[in-house]
């Protein structure tokens, strides 16, 4: 069993309020929380281990905790940088570990302990907002100016399916397949 913490947020948002209100055209500050609702909805849809994209999209901190180790361990995220990785034996001492690359996602092995805990650190993401692939940030406006223009759960008519396969074909790229 493990745990997943983020520990260090984005510095910035991948998409700001005044990208957003120029997407939907509003240039007053009257429906500001509204737009900042629909910027952080996106964003929550898109950006961490177990939404649509299965990755991080602004650098970010990450700890993963695991309770015993029982094999190699797969990072959650594509792309991961680790900061520190900690192993423990049956004595509480440090055990040394081996790192090796698999289908983008590093792959941690410790050297002996298995069955102890583990804690490894790790940052993961794209860089600063302005890094974040603009077929993502296209994809998160689209979103934000469907939901600005359509308030309700349910709407009529064929742009619901047409945003869909729109925001399909954007992010296709960046959607790391789970098996």
């Amino acid at each position: 069993m493990f745990t997943l913490t983020r520990i260090i947020a984005p510095a910035a948002p991948p998409i700001t309020l005044e990208e957003a209100k120029t997407q939907v055209r509003v240039n007053h500050d009257d429906e500001d929380m509204l737009i900042q609702h629909y910027v952080d909805a996106a964003i929550a849809w898109l950006d961490g281990p177990a939404w649509i994209l299965g990755r991080s999209l602004v650098t970010q901190s990450w700890q993963m905790n695991l309770d015993a180790v029982t094999g190699p361990i797969l990072l959650p995220f594509p792309d991961s940088e680790i900061d520190s990785a900690v192993f423990t034996d049956a004595a509480g001492g440090d055990v040394d570990y081996h790192i090796a690359l698999q289908d983008q996602r590093l792959l941690l092995r410790p050297l002996a302990g298995f069955g102890r805990p583990a804690a490894i650190t790790f940052t993961t993401g794209y860089g600063v907002p302005t890094d974040v692939p603009a077929a993502i940030r296209q994809a998160m406006l689209l979103l934000i100016g469907h939901w600005y223009e359509h308030r309700e759960a349910v709407s009529l008519g064929a742009s619901a399916a047409a945003l869909t396969m729109a925001v399909d074909a954007l992010l296709t790229l960046y959607r790391r397949i789970r098996l």
